[in-house]
């Protein structure tokens, strides 16, 4: 063990050390303090809000960044304006905190800043507000404690054992609550601690690293004092402690060993290493002006050799000046190296080496005398441009080790588990996706907003044209990126085999080659006969710039984890690969399939404090990282996106809806299929022929359209076993040829020892093509009873993807493993990352999950009323009775009675939701539009498989029409939704019903309909149908828009109205009628009216409780004839100015309760930030947004505020 005099041996560089080890051990004492402290401040800081305001010191906030909770003001230095937008708040704007904790830490944290603006009790100035990240203020109090940091060089400084000694101090000095630590007053200007920076800044910048026995005393003496004015008694032995070293290190007395000088120059390597550049620039400027000099001496000899040596020297001349550069450059980065890890060799080599630098550059001086005279200036740039590349580079390589290995993992992962079973029947003929794959049909939809020009939109979300093509246009919005996408289809359409092709493209455009035979393959399998298609998602280009792609499958997470960048994180981890958070800062691609198969944990809102849940109180989706450079992209069922809030700007949705061309998926896999069987390509072209007329003559045209279905109905067809029926027989059918399989397999004659007899499925089962899971009845009511539990289980995590304990429990372990056999369950890995170290059971599809459940429920109807009892249990919101679609369907074509009973509990469990929203005044036109059509296209979807599965006495409820899908060019549907109206005309509850602009057929059937269900209709949504009489209807709801006009409307019964760019006559005499009996009305959303009448009609609305005015001028008259019950009031796309806003805070603050009043999207041409600074400085209101988007000729802003009532 060497003492640290004889590595140091310099007395001046020695002085220098022994201030730099005092700093160590300072820092090591201070550092249990300010951690032990930051913990306290946080308690305290919980404690005082909970003083305050009542929240309570268990509620914790994840979601808010440090944007979020931090109010826009010039005043702030991290408020930088450009353009009229604050490039701090240009991704996340200033709202109010969900748990209203963030806003009032942040308040907090400003008044523990020494030196905040006093003068301004609401000004924000003081910490440095980049330093820290809001979302982890309740997880980590060091984040608390960044914001009393310096601005430069610890933004990523995220634990307090990575802070330097300044860095601890600053935090000492900036936070007063530290004064409760010393003795000595930190409010005078010069204190223990701040003699205690002076103490760092002259270590750092000392010259040379060399001190003065005197300064170095004095340096520790310093320290010494800095400790000794410590007064918590916590700390007092270890200040001590520290104490007598630092008296030692003064006497020179202290053992210290190499390790120690290590560490202290580790500490110090940052700063040393920009010292030691800085001196390495000012010795280049020597080393030019030396080689100039030398130039000057030996001039002639220069000329005579190149009069000599002719063109070869010249061209020998311009090659060895790069060879000099790079040797110096060479040599400067061996230094920094020799820096970084044995910084006293540096020290020497400084010192010691300089001559032989000299001497090595004088050596070589002949050789670049011509090309450097005149060029001092270029030589240097270039010198400095070359090392800082160098060193980029090193940087980067270092960083980029763990993000390659990570890369090259998910490519290799990716490609070994990258193939497919041709079809569900056969998963034993596995062959890559490009041999059977064709383009999906991708369309993107459009949501929710009403049109100004056009009054309301045909259907709140619908088809845009044209269709989508390549990635480029599903990952942009007119050539800008978009963050968040949603793809929707129904059962089988094809989103994970769209999910495969895009993982698979992605790992193509990583490889050496790029491109890929898939490419090839994509440029003609959307070719048939003559026509040519074009290039389907074939950009690799696109996906190039994505350096991640992380393929997650919800449903192997669903009920135990709610984070998708935790699941990624712990999929890697599982297979013993490092982890770098720095992924994250890279673009990426999250890829999320099967949404509809996921449910959050069971976790209580607001989580407990040691939870990583951090998900808000509606967790219908898992929570998704959220940055510019992250792309997700999320897959599922149309109906768990159906009441999504969905921004239109930041997030776009699109439908899958089938293959470009089934023909080509047809002829794909009957392809695979013969080659198996080395049947010709003749031969193979005929079956094809074939398979295309036998399902035109049987009418399968609806089933073919869907991908599963298509492949199945192919294979049927191929081994000759395609049956004309309906989709219960295509499934029935496929059922039997997986128990086929698995006795071929096993060679045996069938798999039961138990006799079973099911009468009631007999008829549905059939005689001649059913006759392998006639003859295994007993095993196959094993696997439907499996189905039905796991699919009805209250746990939900167990219902999709399920451990060997659950299957055993509703059958043998032999029965498990005959359907491992026939291929209906599967342990098969996936594609998807996943942390599970077993390999879960599944079914192999879900469709057959489904298919297999509503067997159960027609094998059982003894026990009808038991198994209803447990459906209506765990289907009983509108969030989950969406799930029980496909179930339902099936049902209704193998057993009618329960069926009717599933309709008549989906009907119920819709109306329930709707006088719910109702009562909390939510946005009752999206769920007519979005849930209830959904339930509505279920249950009539329901009714055309019942048919198809000659169920003729099939008596469904449906109470809630939707007349937007009656204008299908499908005559199936359109007799079924006419039969279903019949049934249930008299026992309407809702109905909505729109139609285009242009529509020229008579709305006689809409008024048949409101004629006979008088007595039930409560909600009515209206767009474009004409003349409607409304009378005597008891509607507690109503919207209207466009081309329609009401009359004999009575308002009594009515809570909430919308009405869109109606007609003058409907208008005036929808606001008559509410003048007269509206007092009952709570919510009035007007868009584009026009009418005068609307002051004389608000008085008489004693009720209205929310007042929201679209496209229509401000007009702060409107204000003085609100009612007293009114507590909210929004304008959207309205011009307003600075006259318009004030007056309209002052009405709020007139006003005897709390008022809520929002500015969305308004148009403004005033000085923005006049108006922005007026409303700070006003008393008794809550600024909770300040929104402003700078267009190209105008800007909008969002404004919102509520009243704050004196107590």
């Amino acid at each position: 063990m060497s003492d640290y005099k004889d590595i140091i041996r310099k007395p001046e560089t020695l002085n220098w050390f022994k201030a730099a080890m005092g700093m160590n051990i300072t820092r090591h004492c201070l550092l249990d303090i300010v951690k032990q402290a930051s913990r306290e401040l946080y308690d305290t800081i919980r404690k005082e809000i909970n003083r305050k305001h009542g929240i309570l010191e268990h509620v914790v906030c994840s979601q808010c960044h440090t944007p979020h909770v931090l109010p826009c003001d010039t005043d702030n230095k991290c408020c930088h304006y450009k353009y009229g937008s604050c490039a701090f708040h240009d991704i996340h704007k200033s709202q109010r905190c969900r748990a209203y904790l963030c806003n009032e830490m942040c308040k907090e944290i400003v008044y523990h800043h020494r030196f905040r603006n006093r003068s301004k009790p609401k000004s924000f100035q003081g910490p440095t507000w980049d330093n820290t990240d809001a979302r982890k203020w309740c997880a980590d109090p060091w984040q608390i404690a960044k914001c009393y940091l310096s601005k430069d060089g610890y933004k990523d400084v995220n634990k307090a054992d990575d802070t330097d000694f300044n860095g601890i101090v600053n935090v000492l000095i900036n936070c007063e609550f530290f004064q409760m630590y010393f003795k000595d007053d930190l409010t005078q200007k010069e204190n223990v601690c701040t003699k205690a920076r002076d103490v760092g800044r002259e270590v750092r910048h000392a010259p040379a690293m060399s001190m003065t026995n005197q300064d170095s005393d004095r340096a520790i003496d310093t320290l010494v004092a800095l400790l000794q004015s410590l007064i918590h008694v916590n700390h007092q032995v270890t200040a001590k402690t520290a104490v007598d070293k630092l008296k030692q290190l003064k006497s020179g007395t202290l053992a210290i060993t190499t390790e120690d000088v290590a560490t202290t120059f580790e500490l110090l390597k940052e700063y040393l290493i920009a010292k030691i550049k800085e001196a390495l620039e000012k010795e280049k400027d020597k080393l030019v002006n030396e080689m100039v000099d030398a130039f000057n001496e030996k001039l002639s000899k220069v000329l005579e050799t190149i009069q000599r040596k002719g063109d070869d020297v010249l061209e020998t001349v311009d090659g060895k000046k790069y060879d000099v550069l790079e040797t110096i450059d060479g040599k400067i980065d061996d230094v920094l190296e020799n820096i970084d890890g044995k910084i006293y060799d540096v020290i020497e080599t400084i010192d010691g080496k300089r001559d032989d630098v000299l001497e090595t550059i004088d050596g070589k001086i002949c050789d670049v005398l011509e090309k450097i005279d005149g060029k001092r200036d270029d030589v240097l740039e270039t010198i400095r441009r070359q090392k800082h590349e160098v060193l980029n580079n090193k940087d980067n390589a270092t960083m980029n080790r763990t993000l390659i290995e990570i890369q090259t993992w998910l490519i290799e992962h990716y490609r070994e588990r990258c193939v497919v079973p041709v079809s569900m029947l056969d998963s034993d003929i596995d062959v890559t996706l490009e041999r059977i794959y064709v383009p999906p049909s991708i369309h993107e939809l459009k949501r929710g907003r009403k049109d100004r020009h056009g009054g309301g939109e045909m259907d709140m979300t619908s088809r845009a044209e044209p269709e989508v093509s390549c990635y480029r246009e599903l990952l942009h919005r007119d050539g800008n990126p978009v963050n968040t996408i949603y793809i929707q289809g129904d059962p089988g359409c094809g989103k994970t085999t769209f999910s495969t092709k895009l993982v698979l493209d992605w790992c193509k455009a990583h490889s050496k080659n790029g491109a890929s035979s898939l490419e090839t393959l994509t440029r003609t399998a959307t070719t048939t006969g003559k026509t040519s298609n074009p290039t389907y998602f074939s950009d690799l280009d696109t996906l190039r710039g994505y350096t991640f792609l992380f393929f997650v499958s919800l449903r192997d997470y669903s009920g135990t984890m709610c984070n998708v960048s935790q699941m990624v994180e712990d999929a890697i981890k599982s297979i013993k690969l490092p982890w770098d958070d720095s992924v994250w800062e890279h673009k990426c691609i999250v890829l999320t399939d099967a949404a509809d198969e996921w449910y959050h944990p069971e976790i209580a809102f607001p989580p407990p404090r040691d939870s990583a849940c951090n998900c808000h109180k509606y967790r219908s989706m898992p929570q998704y990282l959220q940055r510019n450079n992250i792309f997700n992209i999320i897959t599922a069922r149309p109906w768990k996106l159906a009441n999504l809030i969905m921004s239109d700007t930041l997030t776009r949705l699109f439908e899958i809806s089938g293959v470009t061309n089934y023909t080509t998926l047809a002829e794909n896999v009957i392809t695979v299929l013969a080659e198996k069987d080395g049947i010709s390509k003749n031969d193979q072209q005929c079956k094809c022929i074939d398979f295309i007329e036998i399902i035109k003559a049987q009418s399968l045209g609806n089933l073919i359209t869907v991908p599963a279905v298509c492949v199945q109905l192919v294979h049927q067809f191929y081994v000759g076993r395609l049956v004309e029926g309906s989709l219960c027989s295509v499934y029935m059918n496929m059922l039997d040829m997986h128990i086929a399989k698995g006795l071929q397999k096993l060679q045996i004659e069938n798999f039961d020892t138990n006799e079973m007899c099911v009468n009631e499925i007999k008829q549905i089962i059939g005689t001649e093509s059913t006759e392998y899971l006639r003859d295994n009845m007993s095993l196959v009511h094993s696997a439907s009873a499996l189905a039905f539990k796991t699919l009805t289980d209250t746990s939900k995590e167990s219902s999709l993807v399920f451990a060997e304990n659950t299957i055993t429990n509703h059958m043998t372990k032999t029965e498990l493993d005959y359907l491992l056999q026939t291929g209906i369950l599967t342990k098969k890995k996936s594609l998807a990352l996943s942390s599970r170290k077993n390999v879960p059971y599944m079914f192999l599809h879900k469709t057959i999950q489904e298919f297999l459940a509503s067997l159960y429920i027609a094998m059982n109807q003894p026990d009808i009323e038991n198994i209803l009892n447990t459906i209506q249990s765990v289907y009983c919101d509108y969030k989950s009775i969406l799930d029980i679609g496909q179930l339902f369907i099936f049902t209704c074509g193998m057993c009618a009675p329960a069926a009717e009973r599933i309709s008549k509990h989906i009907t119920d469990v819709i109306t329930c939701d709707l006088e719910s929203k109702l009562t909390s005044n939510s946005d009752l036109d999206t769920f007519l539009t979005l849930n209830t059509r959904a339930a509505h296209n279920i249950i009539v979807d329901g009714f055309i498989e019942g048919l198809a599965n000659k169920q003729s006495c099939l008596q469904l409820t449906n109470s809630h029409i939707d007349f937007i899908s009656f204008n299908r060019n499908n005559e199936k549907y359109k007799y079924a939704l006419n039969t279903l109206i019949d049934m249930n005309i008299s026992n309407m509850i809702s109905i909505s019903i729109a139609f285009p602009t242009s529509q020229k057929e008579s709305p006689y059937r809409l008024q048949e309909i409101i004629s006979q269900s008088r007595e039930t209709l409560s909600y009515l949504r209206l767009v474009n149908t004409g003349q409607s009489d409304l009378q005597g209807l008891k509607l507690k709801y109503l919207s209207f828009s466009g081309n329609t006009d009401i009359s004999n409307l009575d308002c009594t019964f009515m809570r909430a109205c919308e009405i869109f760019r109606p007609r003058r006559l409907s208008e005036d005499r929808f606001l008559q009628s509410m003048s007269v009996t509206g007092k009952n009305i709570r919510s009035l959303v007007l868009a584009d009216a026009t009418s005068t009448d609307l002051c004389a009609a608000l008085p008489n609305m004693t009720s209205l409780h929310t007042l929201k005015l679209h496209f229509k001028g401000l007009a702060v008259s409107q204000l003085s004839h609100l009612p007293e019950s009114i507590r909210k009031v929004v304008y959207r796309y309205i011009e307003v100015s600075a006259q318009d806003i004030k007056p309209m805070v002052e009405w709020s603050k007139s006003r005897d309760a709390r008022v809520c009043c929002e500015l969305l999207d308004c148009y403004i041409f005033d000085n923005v930030t006049d108006i922005c600074h007026w409303m700070k400085q006003q008393d008794g209101i809550d600024i909770t947004q300040c929104e402003i988007k700078q267009l190209e000729s105008y800007r909008l802003i969002s404004l919102s505020w509520s009243t704050i009532l004196s107590k």
